[in-house]
């Protein structure tokens, strides 16, 4: 298992990246929280650097993929500003829809944002310990949130435990795209173009929160990687989509 997935990257990207220089917090799940609370009112506008634009086409894509039924329940975990939540409401209104976040500020965002959705509600919530009985939900999405999990194997036995068996689980984040051209390329853009603009554009003298999205990423499985994975913890049917030559990529799975 450990070939697949590193426990200790997380506790490694704290040093690496300044963490303690800019938060007080004793563990991973503090300061990723007081980071994302910092984070939330440029946290639009970072998705749209990142993806070039792209990644509300790309939720909606996702979102299609996963072909929802009526009068399904539906739980976005890391649901952040609630852009994959919104979208899958107001796509299905037969559907009860809930965002869960462990952001209090991305989460007053996300409440701005659908409160014209009757079919939509946000809750506070660890993707570690979330507050929902077993069995809760038919299908789970994570949209940009499943590599900020302290402890991803953790994360996947409780996405597990709240869906049930035969629900649909689909999570959305950063991929490795494969050969050496699109490589070059792809770190060219996210580990040296992005963290400027972060630095000069977005945060000048602050702490500059566009350096932590690279960095997090580079222990983080690559796509197939992340198939093996959740093949492993039980998931069936596991199927990969990839996006923008697959530095966004999804995967599809059933519980």
């Amino acid at each position: 298992m450990s070939k697949l997935y590193d426990k200790n990257a997380k506790l490694e990207l704290i040093n690496r990246i300044g963490f303690k220089e800019h938060f007080k917090a004793d563990s991973w799940e503090d300061f990723n929280k007081k980071f994302f609370d910092g984070l939330a009112p440029k946290y639009d506008a970072l998705n749209e650097v990142l993806s070039l634009g792209q990644h509300k086409r790309i939720k909606k894509k996702a979102a299609q993929r996963l072909e929802i039924l009526p009068n399904t329940k539906i739980l976005d975990l890391c649901t952040g500003s609630g852009d994959l939540a919104i979208q899958i409401a107001e796509k299905n209104p037969s559907c009860e829809v809930v965002g869960a976040d462990v952001s209090e500020k991305m989460l007053e965002i996300a409440r701005e944002r659908g409160k014209h959705l009757k079919n939509l509600e946000f809750k506070v919530g660890d993707a570690l310990n979330l507050p929902f009985e077993d069995n809760a939900f038919d299908v789970l999405t994570i949209g940009f949130g499943i590599r900020n999990m302290a402890d991803l194997e953790k994360g996947l036995e409780e996405i597990k435990r709240v869906v049930k068996a035969g629900g649909k689980f689909t999570t959305l984040d950063l991929g490795k795209p494969k050969g050496w051209f699109l490589n070059f390329i792809y770190r060219i853009h996210f580990l040296t173009i992005v963290p400027f603009l972060g630095k000069t554009i977005f945060h000048r003298g602050e702490f500059n929160s566009f350096k932590y999205l690279p960095e997090s990423s580079k222990h983080f499985p690559a796509q197939e990687r992340l198939v093996e994975l959740f093949e492993l913890h039980g998931f069936k049917n596991v199927k990969n989509y990839n996006y923008m030559l697959g530095s966004i990529a999804q995967q599809i799975a059933v519980v």
